[in-house]
């Protein structure tokens, strides 16, 4: 009999207004978004999506208007944790607003994309990319590194999608009502829902913070092609759904 499982939201940062994470488009605009881990329920193993941020440092790195919904002990003992309790985490990609809690999972093992690693290993000017990850939490963490797609469990895989950065990673999930899909690239609905006046010559909006649009383009129409339910990883009302799909 095949096995279904669930995404527990774990909100834990909101932002009322940041600028809507889309290239070349808006004008300005801005959107409310939303800092998660997100935990897979039905499972053997315990396994979660990222580990979210931290609010002082993206104060520091010049994020604004933004609110702790919960700490992160709160947000894993409401779907029954412990940071001591995870097996895997899996990593959409390394920037420091994903893995802000990784020290806390020291049982954990962290899967993430050989490309990801070296990026941040070998890292480029801060100008570039300001929010790649430091070296000691690098050098502190249990990896489990793959290439490309990869299935982890059966229900459960990761899809090579890389634009973001050149290692990000999505997260397809096997529930009673299709296969969901975490979307490692920063993005919100907006993102997959341009205006109908777009939608003939630009399906999809490439997210704004990318390091290659092109291959942000490819991985976004990948993912529309795929997931019957899709989650885009800074979605707001996301904070407010218990869980994926819902019951």
């Amino acid at each position: 009999m095949k096995s279904y499982f669930t995404i527990r939201p774990i909100p834990l940062i909101v932002s009322a207004a940041f600028p809507a994470p889309i290239w070349r488009w808006g004008g300005g605009k801005v959107v409310p978004m939303c800092w998660f881990a997100w935990y897979i329920e039905g499972l053997g193993r315990k396994i979660l999506v990222d580990t979210g941020a931290i609010i002082e440092q993206l104060m520091a790195a010049g994020f604004t208007c933004l609110r702790q919904v919960q700490s992160l002990e709160q947000g894993l003992g409401k779907v029954g944790l412990e940071p001591r309790d995870v097996d895997l985490v899996i990593q959409t990609h390394l920037h420091f607003d994903h893995t802000g809690y990784a020290r806390k999972f020291s049982k954990a093992k962290f899967l993430v994309q050989k490309t990801e690693l070296n990026y941040h290993r070998n890292p480029p000017p801060l100008a570039i990319d300001p929010r790649t990850c430091n070296k000691e939490l690098l050098d502190a963490l249990n990896w489990e590194v793959v290439d490309g797609d990869y299935q982890i469990e059966e229900g459960l895989r990761v899809l090579f999608t890389p634009g973001h950065t050149p290692g990000t990673q999505s997260v397809a999930v096997e529930t009673a009502k299709g296969t969901a899909m975490i979307v490692g690239l920063c993005s919100v609905d907006e993102t997959f829902l341009p205006p109908e006046t777009s939608k003939d010559n630009l399906p999809v909006f490439v997210p704004g913070i990318t390091n290659d649009p092109l291959q942000g383009y490819e991985s976004q129409l990948r993912i529309t092609k795929l997931a019957d339910i899709i989650i885009p990883i800074h979605e707001i009302r996301f904070a407010f759904t218990d869980r994926v799909p819902a019951v």
